[in-house]
């Protein structure tokens, strides 16, 4: 009996041991070998690309992404640029007085170390106590970071996650011998043919079997926003990429898009996945949704059809012939309101009415005339017509003077009424000044009976 629990004392010593020996096995470095391993991996990776980076940079969860080059050095420099609508006002910003190191703290961080300009805007306090942005009222910018956890880091792609607030990025070697500014030049094509000036439009977002609505609204395609069905986008040179959830598609997330050959839909490119956006109404729709939301439109006076610039010139010239100048013409939609003055009681009543405004040097200096128009819209098709001089938030006086002035004189007020009608009265087909269906930023009337009338107008 002695014998045999001897014989079981040792066997059970020798499985315990092999135990020890295994977790010894999987565990040859001490933890803090395998932080500095991490450390230098980082380093090493984050230093090597020759032309450095493209980082997509989603500052929060809800916010749309932006584009974001940084080359890092082995002394701990770092060079950053950007070019964007949100902390760079469309200029292209750079800073490379600044330094980064990547340090354990519950992994690698990469922590941009001293202020940079560029990375640093994100996470900044709002200056303006009145913003409206409710972000701000918590004091930390846009809510984005400059110090992230470091997922993943290998040659190919670096993932990174916001310390603070949860900033997501992903990092790509950027190609060598690619300009920077070029690269952002690429990038802002993109944006005008899809973005720029397109908050609030809807569109189409179609898979096998599947249609739904979203709207894009500052960087992100909304599906039911009180839901938090939300998709926030980064646009790259010829390229938009979703954040890593991606638009829910047939075989899984559909990540990267290019706009098609026709510019009428952006496509998913991801391979197995068919997925895209298209615009959810017509170009004239889409110029009738804008001006109900009071975006005022301007003529552009150096792109216009053979008659419409010889409509134009006729009243520059009559103006600049009497001293004055001609200046600005715009289109704009306008809440009215009229109250009866023997209705006591009763509310305002407010209507929408189109005007045409007209800016102009005469003999109060720059002033502004304003006429009301008819607008009407039919498919892809818009008539304007004329109906009479406002009255509203300016001295009738103005459009009385400026169609004396277009007419040549005193008592030729009709002439110049006839000069104007014939510059924007009429018949339309609305068209992508871009060729793109997708945006409707600049656009062109075209005259439905003689294309050389021709007007190209930009949304402000």
């Amino acid at each position: 009996m002695k014998a045999k629990y001897i014989l079981l004392v040792i066997a059970l010593a020798s499985v315990f041991g092999a135990c020890r020996r295994e977790e010894k096995d999987l565990f040859d470095d001490s933890a803090a070998v395998r932080a500095q391993k991490a450390l230098d991996n980082a380093r090493d990776v984050l230093t090597a690309p020759a032309n450095g980076w493209e980082m997509l940079y989603f500052p929060n969860p809800e916010s749309g992404g932006y584009s974001v080059l940084i080359k890092f050095d082995e002394k701990g420099n770092v060079f950053v640029a950007s070019r964007n609508p949100q902390t760079t006002a469309n200029k292209y910003m750079t800073d490379g007085n600044s330094t980064w190191v990547v340090v354990s703290d519950y992994g690698p961080i990469l922590s941009f170390d001293t202020y940079n300009n560029v990375m640093h805007k994100w996470a900044d306090p709002d200056p303006n106590p009145n913003s409206r942005n409710p972000d701000y009222e918590r004091g930390d910018g846009y809510l984005g970071d400059y110090e992230f956890l470091i997922l993943e880091a290998t040659p190919e792609k670096v993932r990174l996650k916001g310390k603070k607030h949860g900033a997501y990025c992903i990092l790509y070697p950027l190609k060598v011998g690619l300009d920077w500014i070029e690269y952002f030049n690429q990038v802002y094509v993109y944006r005008d043919l899809l973005v720029t000036g397109n908050d609030g439009t809807a569109f189409k977002y179609t898979t096998p079997g599947s249609e739904k609505k979203v709207v894009y609204n500052a960087g992100r395609m909304d599906e039911d926003y009180e839901r938090g069905l939300i998709y926030p986008f980064v646009i790259r040179p010829n390229l938009v990429t979703f954040y890593n959830t991606g638009m829910p598609a047939q075989g899984g997330n559909a990540i990267n898009f290019k706009i098609n050959s026709e510019m009428t839909a952006l496509e998913c490119v991801d391979n197995g996945i068919s997925a895209r956006f298209e615009s959810a109404m017509t170009i004239a729709e889409i110029l009738n949704a804008k001006l109900d939301n009071h975006i005022q439109w301007t003529v552009d006076k150096k792109d216009m059809g053979e008659s419409s610039k010889a409509a134009y010139d006729v009243i520059a010239n009559a103006l600049k012939s009497s001293g004055g100048s001609l200046r600005k013409i715009t289109i704009q939609r306008i809440d009215s309101t009229y109250k009866d003055p023997e209705a006591e009681g009763e509310p305002e009543v407010v209507t929408k009415i189109d005007r045409i405004n007209i800016e102009f040097n005469g003999s109060n200096g720059l002033t502004q005339a304003f006429f009301v128009m008819d607008f009407t819209l039919n498919g892809t098709q818009l008539s304007y017509s004329y109906k009479y001089p406002s009255v509203e938030g300016q001295n009738p006086m103005y459009a009385s003077e400026f169609l004396q002035r277009a007419g040549g004189g005193v008592g030729k007020e009709d002439v110049g009424l006839e000069r104007l009608k014939a510059l924007i009265t009429g018949e339309f087909n609305v068209t992508s000044a871009s060729g793109s269906t997708l945006n409707a930023k600049q656009l062109y009337l075209i005259g439905t009976n003689d294309s050389n009338k021709r007007i190209k107008i930009s949304a402000q």
